[in-house]
């Protein structure tokens, strides 16, 4: 198991990063069956995925999730997510990923704060610390940061634009991936909405990404997504909403290659 684990990894790491150290990070339940398309969200039920988002006045929040990517026991993915408000427009965020398996491991730490600055403007940014390790060669670690806008252009759409690690910083020798994120969000209702998003990695081609979120029912949420460069993904998920702020949230990403990854996800707001 241990080497199978290791020659996907090896050929997951050469398909979608080459020359790059940081794999692409399983997002949390929620974000995962949307197809990753949560850049413009104009609420907080994916997490903090635009730091301008701390901004829309959520006073605490806390995410607990994890992945099994393509549903190997061996390969750990643990996405930690807290959030609490700061002053009247303001908010700040402590992110904590884990991806890896007994041979490689990375780790990231992100400190965010998002502020309101305009009835409909909102900015935010991040600073992030990563460490690989690998069981043969130790490990390292490099600082960097990102910044994000959030706008809501039309009363039913928002935008959203995000840039992470934009002076191209190295972890050793090795490009951590310098990423641009576009997307728009059009929420026809409380009950449903719409989110497209681009994202460019400057070392691989541009990758689409759609999603809808549903809610029949006050207590169900229902998500379908996909994504697309070389190869695309399809996503689906559901979400229940308790009655005491908590919320249980499911998801699985389909890889034509490399299988299926479940994910799921606890989430406490008020």
């Amino acid at each position: 198991m241990r080497f199978l684990i290791a020659v996907l990894m090896s050929c997951f790491l050469q398909s979608v990063l080459p020359a790059q150290v940081f794999m692409r990070p399983f997002e949390n339940a929620a974000g995962m069956a949307m197809g990753g398309a949560t850049l413009a969200l104009p609420v907080l039920s994916a997490g903090i995925t635009n730091e301008g988002q701390l901004g829309l006045g959520e006073r605490l929040g806390f995410y607990g999730g994890s992945a099994l990517p393509y549903g190997l026991e061996g390969w750990q993915s643990v996405h930690i997510q807290g959030i609490a408000g700061v002053g009247k427009f303001g908010g700040a965020g402590l992110t904590i990923d884990h991806s890896g398996t007994d041979l490689y491991r990375e780790q990231r730490f992100r400190l965010a704060y998002g502020r309101r600055l305009a009835e409909t403007f909102y900015l935010g940014g991040s600073a992030d610390v990563l460490r690989a390790s690998a069981q043969e060669y130790g490990s390292i670690t490099m600082a960097t940061f990102g910044l994000s806008i959030l706008a809501r252009v039309l009363p039913k759409v928002w935008i959203g634009a995000r840039v992470q690690n934009p002076l191209q910083q190295k972890i050793g020798e090795d490009l951590v991936p310098t990423v641009l994120k576009i997307g728009a969000v059009w929420k026809a209702s409380e009950l449903f909405l719409l989110s497209f998003e681009t994202e460019k990695d400057l070392e691989q081609k541009a990758m689409i990404k759609a999603g809808l979120e549903y809610q029949p029912v006050s207590l169900l949420v229902i998500r379908a997504g996909m994504r697309s460069n070389e190869i695309t993904r399809m996503a689906f998920g559901a979400g229940i909403r308790l009655k005491n702020k908590l919320a249980i949230d499911l998801a699985s990403e389909w890889h034509p290659i490399l299988g299926i990854t479940p994910a799921a996800m606890i989430s406490w707001r008020m």
